[in-house]
């Protein structure tokens, strides 16, 4: 993945863009373009259990749903694999 500064509607493929920092709490969340589909799902800290730690890189504490192609997408330091029915579909 390969984080951008553009609109999060004219994100592409494979970019995902932070949202604005709250300065009391961190990184709210991150806007993520599915590489297999190319829809730009967000994914907000805090929602479902869900931890963003940008230490190296961003990282998620478990795998966010595209909200149209339905894949799970995990990061791991910018890396993203796509997870289907078990098993992974593409690394990216």
């Amino acid at each position: 993945m390969r984080l951008s500064n553009k609109p999060p509607c004219r994100l592409e493929r494979g970019e995902l863009r932070r949202i604005p920092l709250n300065p009391a709490f961190g990184l709210v969340g991150v806007h993520l373009c599915c590489p297999r589909c190319g829809f730009v799902t967000v994914a907000l800290r805090g929602s479902k259990g869900l931890e963003i730690n940008e230490h190296e890189g961003i990282c998620f504490s478990q795998p966010v749903r595209c909200l149209f192609c339905k894949v799970l997408l995990h990061l791991d330091h910018n890396h993203m694999e796509l997870e289907e029915d078990d098993h992974t579909v593409r690394s990216h």
